[in-house]
């Protein structure tokens, strides 16, 4: 579990207020003691067919400084996404300043696996596009950034890479059992969460009948799954609570190791041996 970066937003964001004009101008010019402060993390699983990155958060030129900066983070971001999001990553967290410590290159990543178009989740993919495959689903790619949705999706932080972007097939696993089985042995699996963007996918992984699930920003904590509270900064609702019972499902399960949430404030970066 990596920590690449914050986020500083409204505290109603993790727990349900709809984003509506009116609401998404307050927000965005909340004052900074207003707001709450919610990680971003990625995720490296180490998989027997090689080094799989889950998402890659905040880019380096978004903080050069490590802090909050508008006028900085308005040269990549759309300066509405900046004010909306107050976006940070402190000194040494960048995906590819954190993979280095350990040894990786971006060349020396299998896969980069994309869970949505969302710039706290895109935005580091310039740090780590020389990996082998990077993979987004087709129906995020195409579909989300043409709706809604592309007013949090910066189409210059992604669309330069050559990306795989398979199609869901059907399945018996997810709110709506669309998924993508990576390696066709069901030890990772990308299965479509939709409500918080279209086309988002959890990752599902598999070993030794055990499961860790990463559920994207389908679930800012288990609070939203446990209380059924859909997140903000989602536009069909029905969905996302159709995604929160399959989550609350999955958590349920006593073969689940973990449920881990791009923003939990309450996840420490640790090691999950599965």
């Amino acid at each position: 579990m990596l920590r690449c970066g914050s986020i500083r937003v409204d505290p109603t964001v993790p727990y349900g207020k709809r984003l509506d004009l009116t609401e998404a101008a307050r927000q965005l010019t909340a004052a900074d003691k207003k707001r709450i402060t919610l990680p971003v993390f990625t995720y490296l699983i180490e998989h027997p067919k090689g080094l799989i990155l889950v998402d890659t958060g905040w880019c380096r030129d978004i903080s050069p400084d490590g802090v909050y900066d508008l006028k900085t983070a308005s040269s990549v971001l759309p300066s509405r996404i900046a004010a909306l999001f107050h976006p940070s990553v402190s000194k040494g967290m960048a995906i590819h300043e954190q993979l280095a410590c350990m040894g990786i290159g971006p060349q020396d990543l299998d896969y980069v696996l994309l869970t949505h178009l969302d710039a706290d989740h895109v935005s580091g993919l310039r740090h780590v596009h020389k990996a082998k495959h990077i993979v987004l689903l087709e129906y995020e790619y195409y579909w989300s950034c043409r709706t809604v949705y592309k007013t949090r999706q910066p189409r210059n932080l992604w669309i330069q890479y050559p990306m795989e972007r398979p199609f869901y097939r059907g399945s018996s696993l997810g709110p709506n059992h669309w998924v993508i089985d990576l390696f066709g042995d069901e030890s990772i699996q990308m299965v479509n969460v939709p409500g918080h963007t279209e086309g988002q996918a959890a990752i599902v992984i598999r070993n030794s009948g055990n499961v860790v699930l990463l559920a994207a920003d389908a679930a800012f904590s288990p609070r939203n799954w446990k209380e059924m509270i859909v997140p903000g900064f989602g536009f069909a609702r029905e969905w996302q609570m159709k995604s929160l019972r399959w989550i609350a499902e999955m958590a349920a399960d006593p073969s689940c190791a973990a449920v881990l949430c791009s923003h939990d404030p309450d996840v420490t970066p640790d090691i999950i041996d599965i």
